[in-house]
């Protein structure tokens, strides 16, 4: 096996933040096959494993090969098949134990350079080449692990994937629950519904950011924009969402068969307007209302009708009214139901929450 040094090359860093279901896979997807980019084939929970003891146990102990094996064990999805994300990848796991072998025996590994290794033997497992410059992306998905990695990589850049959050909610909600019925509850709408705002406000403050709305990852100008933040050369492989060079169909949550890798505008059209009331619009439209930062449109809201936004919280949703009327006729059991009703406060103790922090 040949032996891998990299010591004149230069490496930079990006993550993938992702407000809900807005595109952060088909954007990975977009950048996998670019040169001068190293990635892994969907998103990585790095910094959640490497807090196990037995994890940080191989790490001290430099039991790398034990180390790298777990990895792959507890990462399944990115070696083999993940099915919720709809990828047949059929990784070279030998190979890719090899090369991190190879990269790191002679080393005393600690996170950061496990985490760079990983991506590295990744990459050259696919037999991709190491450039002069190159940008490794992390899709950390979430808050916590996006942090995380900042933290370990200071001047890292971020990409954060958005859209119309009344479009995202409605996705959100209505696939999940068409595709997990373990999802079908008010504990995982209040998250949801919650994780959208959070999620933009957190991003709002971050510096070295770009914002990619869902809405503009159709047109090849906004890709060229990408790559040119990230300062990477464009290459026409943008254009197509690419897992490990197979082309990617889509995930199984949105039952959109995808076939040449390219953007599926029908997902920009999801009839949002009719899954909300009336009401509903006022509510999410209040808490939503800086997303209007990044081009959304939202009416302006006068002032009488400002007054009583706080009287519409106490209200349900319309596909809460739905659940509860589940949970009626359904009798689900008295835990399930007690769950519901404390999510249900949740949520409105959180909306009185922003709006009082807005006065």
């Amino acid at each position: 096996m040949k032996n891998y040094t990299f010591n004149k090359k230069i490496f930079k860093y990006a993550c993938i933040l992702t407000t809900g279901r807005t595109g952060s896979d088909y954007l990975q997807g977009c950048l996998d096959g670019v040169p001068g980019i190293i990635t892994f084939s969907g998103e990585v929970p790095f910094y959640k494993f490497i807090k196990q003891s037995r994890v940080q146990s191989f790490l001290r102990n430099r039991e790398y090969d034990n180390l790298i094996k777990l990895f792959i064990k507890k990462h399944y999805n990115l070696f083999y098949k993940d099915k919720l994300e709809n990828k047949e990848l059929n990784i070279n796991t030998n190979r890719f134990i090899k090369i991190f072998l190879n990269l790191s025996l002679k080393k005393n590994l600690d996170q950061k350079i496990f985490l760079k290794n990983i991506y590295l033997a990744y990459h050259l497992t696919l037999k991709r080449k190491i450039l002069k410059s190159n940008t490794i992306v992390h899709h950390s998905h979430h808050v916590k692990e996006t942090e995380s990695f900042i933290k370990d990589f200071k001047n890292t850049k971020l990409l954060i994937t958005i859209r119309d959050p009344r479009a995202n909610l409605k996705s959100g909600i209505q696939n999940w629950f068409n595709y997990d019925k373990k999802k079908r509850s008010l504990e995982h709408s209040y998250l949801y519904l919650r994780r959208i705002h959070d999620d933009f406000s957190y991003a709002l403050k971050k510096k070295n950011k770009y914002f990619v709305r869902l809405e503009d990852m159709q047109h090849a100008i906004k890709k060229r924009k990408i790559l040119n933040f990230l300062s990477v050369k464009f290459s026409n492989k943008v254009n197509l969402s690419t897992f490990a060079d197979k082309i990617w169909k889509g995930d199984k949550l949105s039952k959109f068969n995808i076939r040449d890798g390219k953007f599926n505008k029908a997902s920009l059209n999801n009839n949002w307007k009719f899954f909300f009331s009336e009401t509903d619009l006022r509510i999410l439209n209040f808490l939503y209302y800086d997303y209007k930062k990044q081009g959304y449109f939202f009416e302006k809201v006068k002032f009488e009708k400002k007054l009583l936004i706080p009287f519409l919280f106490l209200l349900p949703f319309k596909f809460e009214k739905k659940l509860f009327m589940e949970i009626i006729f359904f009798k689900k059991s008295f835990i399930f139901s007690i769950k519901s009703i404390y999510f249900y406060l949740r949520k409105i103790l959180f909306l009185y929450k922003i709006y009082f922090q807005r006065i």
